[in-house]
């Protein structure tokens, strides 16, 4: 497969994270006006035994004197406004600060109560009133500002009560992301756009004829993309939950592949959807055709909608699902257990900003029934406060501002990032968030441009790409053929992804690139400092490019010297340094352009 030629692109990442300037004031502006809780509660994941505060925020175009939550605790939702409950607990607020919001450039207030504490194995569900007692009436339900932009709706909130805690395994998991329809079992080629959108033969028996290439790779976990019936080849529009598309296999080729991946020290998990179906899942049919029909309620059909229904980001044929409907959530949770159940090891959870907090809550418990290492982790496309949000709920989310900054630092000699504010967020990211809410990172996936494509097919910026990805960044995954030089012969399209093409086997393969991929691999896995060792900054010089760090255990040091720059560097290590080196003769750190060198200290 010949190199492609192209000139250097815009990069896209996904979602929220890269909306431009504007647009990103707009929401911003939006998200604190009105009735908002921000999910905010105190403590963020409640262990048994623990009240919880809860805060709420009032903005200026609202009169309210009064806030209420309604709670309650069998599982049942909460009813009733004006400050009595129907179902449940009325729990009043009290107003606690009035701020100055400079996005609003006007007043909000904010407003407490306290949850009563709760024994294990409790579903805490709540709605909040904002509402006044003056004439005439008003009332305002609290909502969360929707990712996909879709009218709002009162939000139902909640979390379940537990001591749960992200499995062992997972924070020292290496992950390989496999896109099942192009990586083994059809054309290894270029697809012409036409075809990007076509099923090209890929199929579960491929990913078994090929567990000794992926085991090979020091990987310790692979993530699936979905297989269940489906209407198109990337398997995020399902129809049947408990069953394989033919077009990938069967359910037994599914159970053979759980069961010679274990046996080769491999996990696996499945990319699972609870956001949305496609259009022919039979429940949405008998809601679409009989507005009588039960399962009306699964979805939400309004005329405000763009289709008469609510969707995934406005696509028809992907209509989403009411996950706050009770035969929805036991309906999805039934599927996952049966995955669970049948060898599955976890789920990377698709569009997970979809459903609300209190349905991932009772999802995790309902998994962590069936098995109790499982790892759940999401697809958020948020930072910062939000993503924090989903402690508790999630086992953690995929980290879409490393994958961002790792690309903005390494894929271009403009370098958008200095090494600097690199290392500023990464050490600031690891002090904002839980360390039991783990973050999968990645430098590329299956809804970008590839890194090597954006780097313009320059290898050596993989390299160092791969090398942070390794070396920095918790649970690294890695997608299908990065690790052999797969590229990409077209940037990516409003809705064609080009990173999607057949993988590459064979003396297509750069065999350079992937012998230092197991390197990295191999070093991470030996190595606990890599894994979760603190990170150290001794030399730091954005003129120069160079950043060395060190990654360091109780009883593990890894000293990382990068060169982000185009020309060589020669750095001497900090004084003390050079006894500590396994290699004494070492007395300086010679780097080639955009490189990087690992040294174990003792």
């Amino acid at each position: 497969m010949a190199e492609p030629l192209h000139p250097v692109m815009d990069d896209f990442v996904f979602g929220g994270i890269e909306a431009d300037e504007q647009r990103l004031l707009a929401t911003e502006r939006a998200a604190r006006s009105g009735v908002r809780h921000f999910y905010a509660i105190e403590p963020l994941d409640p262990l048994p035994g623990q009240p919880v505060r809860i805060t709420v925020q009032t903005g200026p175009e609202i009169f309210v004197d009064r806030v209420t939550a309604y709670v309650t605790f069998d599982g049942s939702f909460p009813e009733g406004g004006q400050g009595k409950a129907t179902r449940g607990l009325a729990l009043p607020l009290q107003p606690v600060e009035v701020r100055w919001e400079p996005l609003l450039w006007d007043y909000v207030t904010l407003w407490q109560g306290e949850i009563p504490a709760q024994p294990a194995g409790t579903l805490v569900q709540y709605r909040i009133e904002a509402w006044r007692t003056a004439s005439p009436p008003c009332s305002v339900w609290s909502s969360e500002i929707n990712l996909d932009r879709t009218p709002e709706t009162p939000t139902l909130y909640g979390y379940h009560v537990d001591a749960l805690t992200a499995p062992d395994w997972a924070r020292e998991a290496v992950i390989y992301h496999i896109l099942v329809d192009r990586f083994a079992g059809g054309e290894h080629r270029w697809l012409a756009p036409e075809e990007m959108e076509r099923f090209t033969g890929g199929s579960l028996r491929g990913v078994i004829e090929r567990l000794d290439y992926i085991a090979d790779l020091g990987v310790t976990a692979i993530w699936l993309s979905p297989v269940f019936v489906c209407e198109s080849y990337h398997g995020y529009d399902p129809i049947d939950f408990f069953n394989v598309d033919p077009r990938f296999g069967t359910n037994a080729d599914l159970l053979e592949l759980f069961a010679q991946a274990h046996a080769r020290g491999l996990r696996v998990l499945l990319d699972f959807v609870a956001n949305h179906t496609g259009a022919n899942f039979p429940p949405f049919q008998q809601a679409l055709r009989n507005p009588a029909s039960p399962y009306r309620r699964w979805f939400t059909f309004d005329p405000m909608y763009k289709h008469g229904y609510r969707t995934f980001f406005d696509v028809a044929g992907m209509p989403q699902l009411n996950t706050d409907e009770p035969a929805v959530r036991t309906f999805l949770c039934s599927a996952a257990q049966h995955w669970l159940a049948a060898g599955a090891d976890g789920f990377r959870l698709d569009y997970a900003a979809g459903p609300s907090h209190v349905f991932w809550s009772h999802f995790r418990a309902a998994c962590r029934q069936v098995k109790a290492d499982c790892w759940l982790f999401g697809e958020v496309t948020r930072t910062g406060a939000l993503l924090r949000t989903y402690t508790g709920r999630l086992d953690g989310c995929l980290d879409f501002a490393f994958c961002r900054a790792v690309r903005k630092l390494c894929a271009s000699a403009a370098r958008e990032m200095s090494p600097s504010r690199f290392a500023n967020q990464l050490q600031a990211s690891r002090a904002f968030f839980r360390r039991d809410f783990l973050r999968p990172a990645f430098i590329d996936n299956h809804d970008m441009n590839r890194f090597l494509w954006l780097a313009g097919d320059d290898k050596r910026r993989l390299r160092l790409a791969l090398d942070l990805l390794f070396g920095l960044g918790e649970a690294p995954c890695l997608y299908y053929g990065t690790e052999v030089g797969l590229s990409q012969p077209r940037p990516k399209g409003p809705w064609r992804e080009e990173a999607r093409h057949p993988m590459v086997w064979g003396a297509a393969q750069d065999v350079s690139l992937l012998s230092h991929t197991k390197q990295r691999i191999r070093l991470r896995r030996a190595h606990p400092a890599l894994v979760d060792g603190e990170v150290i900054t001794h030399v730091l010089d954005d003129e120069s490019g160079v950043w060395l760090v060190e990654r360091r255990s109780a009883d593990d040091r890894m000293l990382l010297a990068f060169n982000f720059s185009e020309q060589q560097r020669t750095v001497a290590p900090p004084s003390g340094w050079v006894e500590s080196m396994r290699a004494p003769r070492l007395r300086t750190i010679h780097l080639e352009p955009l490189s990087s060198r690992w040294i174990v200290l003792e």
